[in-house]
């Protein structure tokens, strides 16, 4: 009697074990890109994030989620982690949906996905466009390529949807006359509106600021201090906590595969015995 409940309770012993093992296996905690939709128009879209690492990008769009089967990439590999991928051929007034993928990383939105609506066919605002540009240069003083820049303007309380524009030879440009709603349809704007300028860096650093439009021709939107990139923060806590959450799963993964060993070794010398 005492040798078979000696039996059982190494049973019981051996499937804890077994059930530890598998439960402790290490998870990929979701990691958001900071996904930015931008430049807008009835063709087009500029769909740009910063990856974890030096990664080729791609993003799976279609216009319902059941359905992401177009497919465009950035091949790029920056140095800096930025990408940045250009949708064009598309639907005009249509609503589509997008997840985004760096390296074997991929980012759905939580199962949500991303989305956005191309703006409607039409001849736009009959107005002067002015043109935004500016410098941005790494604290080395050397030009910052492959940095994004995000012109935003807010007129009567709303904003406007960002233009976009990556920096090449350290210059950025982007035209006025292409500010559109977040439904597609064209915004509205008028001199003394306020302007919001980001330039993200990934690891570059990042940097904001707030001025406004001028109405000038060419308007330079360069700082005195020439958008010097700025120190990034440190990986979030989240980021870090998922980490070490991970290692101490993989310890607890040798020592539970351990006493598994351990046991199925005094089984078999028992039976020996």
């Amino acid at each position: 009697m005492k040798g078979l409940r000696k039996k059982l309770d190494m049973k019981k012993f051996f499937l804890v074990c077994i059930t530890i093992l598998f439960l402790a296996l290490p998870v990929n905690a979701e990691e958001k890109q900071n996904v930015r939709v931008s430049n807008i128009s009835s063709s087009s879209v500029v769909i740009s994030w910063v990856a974890d690492e030096k990664c080729t990008g791609a993003v799976h769009y279609g216009v319902s989620t059941d359905a992401l089967n177009l497919t465009e990439t950035d091949n790029s590999r920056r140095e800096n982690c930025v990408i940045m991928v250009e949708l064009k051929g598309l639907t005009p007034n249509t609503a589509y949906y997008f997840e985004v993928v760096s390296g074997d990383s991929v980012d759905n939105n939580s199962g949500s996905y991303y989305t956005f609506r191309t703006a409607e066919i039409s001849e736009g605002i009959s107005m002067p466009s002015p043109v935004l540009y500016g410098q941005v240069l790494l604290d080395s003083g050397e030009n910052a390529d492959g940095t994004m820049v995000y012109a935003t303007v807010g007129h009567d309380g709303m904003n406007s949807t960002p233009l976009s524009c990556m920096v090449f030879e350290g210059y950025w440009m982007v035209e006025l006359s292409a500010l559109k709603h977040e439904n597609g349809t064209a915004f509205e704007w008028e001199i003394n509106d306020t302007l919001y300028i980001e330039i993200e860096g990934g690891k570059y650093g990042y940097k904001n600021v707030t001025t406004v439009i001028t109405g000038e021709e060419y308007q330079n939107c360069t700082t005195p201090t020439g958008f010097k990139a700025l120190p990034k923060p440190v990986a979030s806590r989240i980021k870090a906590d998922a980490e070490e959450y991970n290692r101490i799963l993989i310890i607890v993964f040798c020592i539970v595969l351990f006493l598994i060993i351990m046991m199925v070794y005094i089984i078999r010398r028992k039976k020996l015995t």
